[in-house]
């Protein structure tokens, strides 16, 4: 069993999925209303900030074991949220969906500034000693809303939005012991305008086939650090 010695605590507050049921619905409102607004105003179509929306996910670098809250997970769920309060800001969610997955929602996100989030996460997380000892892989799947010029998508099905992060959480070959990838805007979605209430679920069924035509893009982090 592993010990809570030398362990920091997350020092703000962690949200469940209880808050996010209520939470995520209106941030989706908001998203879809600000980039309505600010698409307008742009020369590309582009919104100039959205919402990141983060999943951690971690998996045994081999079998399919995960620690019991009373073997290590709890204070494993609780290093991931740590790690998690060192890269985002004070403004921006963690949620604890359970001490495998975590989440963070990310405000008012620069859309240029969203890859360098999951890579200083997911650098602190290959460094970390106790997720070593563990055995244990971490894994980023992070999506940007909106991500169609038209952000149509019904906020009641905000799930649907996070099952897509768990799909790119998931996305290619693992290397190492942290990778990630990340779904945004490609380069010709403001032309095609296929609606969100079309393009979420095409992407969470196959999001490589919309890479193609150009309405997507994945991007794979690459880490700071030379450890894996």
């Amino acid at each position: 069993m592993m010990t809570e010695t030398n362990v920091r605590q997350p020092v703000a507050p962690v949200a469940d999925l209880d808050f996010l049921r209520v939470f995520l619905p209106y941030e989706l409102r908001l998203a879809q209303r600000q980039a309505m607004v600010s698409s307008s105003k742009s020369a590309d179509g582009a919104p100039e900030s959205c919402l990141g929306i983060y999943l951690v996910r971690l998996e045994p670098m081999s079998g399919d074991w995960f620690p019991t809250a009373g073997d290590g997970g709890r204070q494993i769920g609780s290093h991931i949220q740590q790690l998690l309060a060192n890269v985002i800001r004070d403004s921006d969610i963690p949620v604890r969906l359970s001490d495998q997955e975590h989440l963070a929602i990310l405000r008012d996100l620069d859309p240029q500034h969203t890859y360098a989030v999951s890579q200083r996460f997911l650098t602190s997380a290959s460094d970390s000693d106790l997720l070593r000892a563990a055995n244990l892989r971490t894994r980023v799947g992070y999506v940007i809303y909106p991500l169609s010029s038209q952000p149509n998508y019904p906020p009641s099905q905000w799930e649907n939005i996070i099952e897509l992060t768990r799909r790119m959480s998931a996305y290619g070959e693992p290397s190492g012991r942290a990778t990630g990838y990340g779904l945004v805007r490609g380069p010709d979605m403001a032309e095609t305008g296929i609606p969100e209430s079309d393009l979420i679920p095409l992407a969470i069924r196959d999001p490589e086939a919309l890479v193609a035509p150009g309405l997507l893009q994945i991007q794979r982090i690459h880490l700071l650090s030379q450890m894996e």
